[in-house]
């Protein structure tokens, strides 16, 4: 007779479905849920569902919890071999050296691939707010999904050093 406690552990150990880092379509709409997130968020404190203080502690979160997955911390994501973590963290700081100078990430902010790559995230949590900026200024929600899926595919590009996407034009 089988051992239940034995059959409950197998039934839990289950494969986890994993996804691809080195893949861009996985990239862009793992930058997809973020920006949505970001989005329902900001709703939510424009109703006064959620404080604005909280909306800015998700926000980080949502920016660790993409950088732990673009660092190779997280089981579901395949890591790119020879780029995930380090490579890309070295990649992302040369490349977004401006951009952190711009909005005073300083070089000892920077020590570290986790800062690196949460420095990165959060201006790609930046740009998702400056396009909702824009397209309330436009008045307007028509073609917000398009230019947000826009952005995610160019920000998975920039995760990949597919294309020289700096700096990106909202």
């Amino acid at each position: 007779m089988p051992n239940n406690q034995e059959t409950n552990t197998e039934v839990h150990q289950e494969k986890v479905q994993q996804f691809d880092l080195s893949d861009v379509s996985v990239l862009t709409e793992l930058f997809e849920v973020v920006l949505y997130d970001v989005v329902r968020r900001s709703n939510m404190v424009s109703s006064s569902q959620l404080k604005q203080e909280e909306a800015v502690a998700m926000d980080k979160q949502s920016a660790a919890f993409l950088s732990a997955v673009l660092a190779g911390k997280n089981e579901q994501f395949i890591a790119k071999p020879y780029w995930t973590g380090d490579p890309l963290a070295g990649y992302l700081k040369l490349y977004m050296k401006e951009r952190f100078e711009k909005v005073g990430v300083t070089e000892k902010e920077l020590a570290d691939t986790r800062a690196i790559l949460q420095a990165a995230c959060f201006e790609f949590i930046c740009d998702v707010y400056a396009l909702m900026k824009k397209f309330a200024q436009l008045e307007s929600a028509e073609g917000f999904q398009a230019e947000g899926k826009r952005l995610c595919l160019m920000w998975a590009q920039r995760m990949l050093g597919l294309k020289e996407t700096d700096p990106i034009q909202i």
